[in-house]
């Protein structure tokens, strides 16, 4: 934290010309934490600017030290914090040369300049978020943490008021004050699993959030806090777009979803799937899904229809595939055999990538040497496809699942350089990550002491034990998805197959991180086994998402074919959002469906489907009601939906030993 920094710039446009005026535009300096997604103030927030950010732990792995990778220990503190800065007021601050360093022709407002001047705060807010949204009104900022079920909601007006009352709850290691995050709420509203960005609608109060993990998008209204309507997309959502939905007068019917790993939506082209954008009409009271839109990486310029049946390809390059040769690559590297080695002035890295660590995360090279890095995937999962890039260096690739590329360059300058993955990968892709150190060897180095989350002994032990029991959990999970695959024959269908394999490898990291987290405690030093254990956990959720799927594909292969009234139930069922509360084969928010045409008979089902508050006071729905502390909305389902739902419940019961 001593020597390095984070940045925002704030870009002054030439409107007349169409470009930057680099002459006017300056940088404000901010903490070494890893600022992510901003957005802009309007109306009554108008010159005022928000910024996410990740890592405020500040730490920085170290997998070829022995150390926890940074997926483990960037995600450890319980919020990330929220920037706030009043851009209007730094910009006239920059125009004196006392408030500003210039460095390299460029000028910076440093962080001190700008809280003595109260032009810079934070916020706590959900650890590991992405994207911050600002109503189109400004009165409000829409936040969602990927780590966290809730998006939160907070209310401009409050959080003047208590930068104008100077109303800190503290100051972060850098001096900035901290606003209290409950001062600052205006709420929060728990939407689902992995929620990313969002998208407003015309209609006052309402906006569209979409969840990466559930593979949803979901209206809601952000000044009521009330969920209003979800909708299912194939596969794991992104981004978001409403039309004009960034302005201060959002517009149109349509909301485009931006979806990745879209496994199985599409006949298969190659190891590198299509993604999907789609077309949700949000006209209505109910989101309907109108259009699918797969498109390639690249931008298509023509098409070729070929028969389907002519399609043959591998969906995963064989691990250590050269793409171009098809062949194995001479440079492969299996986990266990990443290394730098030198040659004079020419350097040579073997790295690998995988949910989400790139492995060496530091290389440390001279200023001269001409390095190579031979990069490959690990992945066997279908559509796990990883980028690299050193992008101030221009380096680029791409890393479909099992393939081996290499990228070369010279190290021409000084300083410390940031290597990613590009691709959306997991839930921590953000955090799959490294740095590249160009050092002057005819220079000396001072040594940089970086302090890291400092916990009480009785804090470290109850994140300890914490972490220890959301593992033993998460076992029994993965458990009874193992149990189920077994018994039910997997390996006879070779895309289960493929699945079981990549969660079994994720699996079987296990054992090795989870004997350098008992190591670690056996020792007394609780905070490095707080984190191989959490690496634990990582590879437990890994192995839990690919054995959920291939537990789903394998009970769709074993049941019977569904009639073409229980297909258009099943649509029906997902449109309306039931599957918010009802789990098929277990209790969740609502009763399980299985079996609930033989509880209660099909002509009940069919009324309370179609009027549920006409069954409320019947002792049944009495009990139920008190029992999940919940109502059963009206989804406003039409007569030939609700009977269609009735016959998909018939296949669910006739097929319930598999779910």
């Amino acid at each position: 934290e001593n020597a390095y920094r984070g940045a925002v710039t704030l870009w002054k446009f030439d409107l007349d010309k169409g470009r930057i005026n680099e002459a006017e535009s300056l940088t404000l300096e901010l903490p070494p934490y890893n600022q992510d997604l901003s957005d802009a103030g309007k109306g009554v927030s108008d010159g005022w600017a928000f910024i996410n950010s990740f890592n405020t732990e500040m730490y920085t792995g170290g997998i070829e030290a022995g150390l926890p990778p940074n997926e483990a220990g960037m995600s450890r503190n319980d919020h990330d914090y929220l920037h706030v800065f009043n851009w209007k007021k730094i910009a006239e601050l920059g125009k004196d040369p006392k408030n500003v360093k210039v460095i390299n022709g460029h000028r910076v407002v440093p962080i001190e300049v700008a809280v003595a001047n109260d032009a810079l705060f934070l916020i706590p807010e959900p650890k590991s978020p992405h994207g911050v949204d600002v109503s189109p009104d400004g009165k409000y900022l829409v936040i969602g943490g990927k780590l966290d079920t809730h998006a939160s909601v907070y209310d401009f007006e409050k959080i003047k008021k208590l930068i104008d009352a100077k109303d800190y709850a503290g100051k972060d290691t850098f001096g900035i004050p901290i606003l209290d995050m409950k001062k600052s709420l205006h709420g929060q509203v728990e939407l689902g699993l992995g929620p990313l960005h969002t998208a407003f609608d015309s209609k006052d109060g309402v906006l569209y959030t979409s969840l990466y993990v559930d593979s949803q998008v979901v209206r809601w209204d952000y000044k009521k806090l009330k969920v209003l309507d979800r909708i299912n997309v194939h596969y794991n959502i992104g981004h978001l777009d409403s039309m004009e939905g960034k302005s201060t007068k959002p517009k149109g019917d349509w909301l485009l979803a931006l979806d990745k790993l879209s496994i199985d939506r599409f006949n298969p082209v190659g190891p590198l799937h299509p993604q999907n954008h789609q077309l949700i009409d949000i006209s209505g009271p109910k989101m309907e899904l109108t259009y699918d839109l797969p498109i390639p990486l690249g931008e298509p310029h023509d098409v070729v229809s070929i028969a389907a049946d002519k399609l043959t390809p591998k969906v995963t390059f064989d691990i250590g595939t050269d793409s171009r040769t098809e062949k194995p690559s001479p440079y492969a590297t299996l986990a266990g055999q990443e290394r730098v080695e030198r040659d004079g002035n020419n350097v040579t890295v073997y790295a690998t990538m995988v949910r989400s660590h790139i492995n060496p995360e530091r290389i440390t090279v001279n200023k001269g040497d001409h390095v190579k890095i031979h990069l490959s995937s690990l992945e066997r999962a279908q559509d796990e496809t990883h980028g690299f890039a050193v992008d101030s260096m221009n380096v680029h690739a791409s890393l479909e699942p099992g393939k081996t590329v290499t990228v070369e360059f010279d190290a021409t300058e000084e300083g410390v350089f940031p290597y990613y993955c590009t691709e959306f990968c997991s839930a921590l892709h953000l955090e799959m990550m490294g740095y590249l150190m160009v050092k002057d060897p005819n220079k000396q180095y001072a040594a940089v002491d970086a302090k890291g989350t400092k916990l009480t002994p009785e804090q470290l032990q109850a994140q300890y034990k914490k972490i220890v029991d959301t593992n033993k959990a998460t076992d029994a999970v993965i458990q009874t998805v193992v149990k189920y695959l077994k018994e039910k024959g997997y390996e006879k269908y070779p895309a289960v197959n493929s699945m079981v394999t990549d969660a079994l490898d994720q699996y079987g990291k296990i054992p090795e991180v989870k004997s350098k987290a008992d190591a670690a405690a056996s020792k007394g030093d609780l905070d490095q086994a707080v984190l191989w254990e959490n690496q634990v956990w990582q590879y437990m959720v890994k192995t839990a998402d690919v054995g959920l799927r291939a537990k789903a594909r394998l009970a769709r292969e074993l049941a019977t074919p569904m009639s073409e009234a229980a297909g258009r139930g099943e649509k029906a069922y997902l449109r309306g959002g039931c599957n918010g509360c009802h789990v098929i084969g277990q209790v969740s928010s609502g009763p399980d469906l299985t079996g609930s045409l033989k509880r209660k008979g099909e002509q009940w089902v069919y009324e309370f489907t179609m009027d549920p508050e006409s069954k409320f006071n019947e002792p049944y729905t009495k009990g139920m009601i008190h029992y999940f502390n919940l109502r059963m909305p009206n989804q406003h389902m039409t007569s030939e939906e609700t009977k269609d739902i009735v016959e998909y419940m018939k296949w669910i019961d006739n097929n319930a030993d598999l779910f």
